[in-house]
């Protein structure tokens, strides 16, 4: 799915309105900053207190969306996950709480993208994608790699924490970088 501007626009101005914290992440994020490619969802990472994530939902449900799944609800932390499918049902919107140190990073360094939309950063897209680590994300993680400007160390040192850095280092191998 490639999602209009308009479309993009509209769920910005919901998300600002909402007033919870995100960062568009995925292939929207990535798409954000490289040639747009086919994705099937819209992925955030959003503030993760229970009491933003209950902001989110009510203010989700209350613009005709419907929660389609949900992982750790019962959590004290509130849920881990949350999948809201749009009143057409051709959108699905699906949400990470941001609980990790990574995550809240993410949120908080995310940028305004060209629709409105809060996404990540490049170093930040990179990190998710090498820890996500499918077949899909090679060529993203190869696009985003060739972006000038990159700060690497940020990289290294999220690819260090999460364990990925053998993967880091693949990357540049295949990609020619230093």
């Amino acid at each position: 799915m490639h999602l209009s501007t308009h479309a993009l626009a509209s769920l910005a101005r919901l998300l600002d309105e909402i007033g919870v914290p995100y960062a568009l992440i995925g292939a929207h994020g990535v798409n954000a900053w490289l040639e747009p490619r086919f994705t099937a969802d819209v992925d955030l990472t959003a503030a993760s207190t229970p009491e933003e994530m209950g902001r989110l939902r009510r203010g989700l449900l209350a613009a005709g969306f419907r929660v389609g799944r949900e992982h750790g609800a019962a959590l004290a932390s509130g849920p881990d996950f949350l999948c809201f499918v749009a009143p057409d049902g051709e959108l699905l919107l699906e949400v990470q709480a941001a609980k990790t140190p990574l995550q809240r990073e993410v949120v908080e360094r995310a940028v305004a993208s060209a629709s409105g939309l809060r996404v990540a950063t490049i170093e930040d897209l990179i990190v998710l994608k090498l820890i996500a680590d499918r077949p899909k994300d090679q060529g993203d993680l190869d696009g985003l790699a060739r972006i000038p400007g990159i700060d690497w160390a940020y990289v290294e040192r999220w690819a260090r924490e999460w364990e990925v850095d053998a993967r880091l280092e693949r990357l540049r191998a295949l990609t020619g970088l230093p």
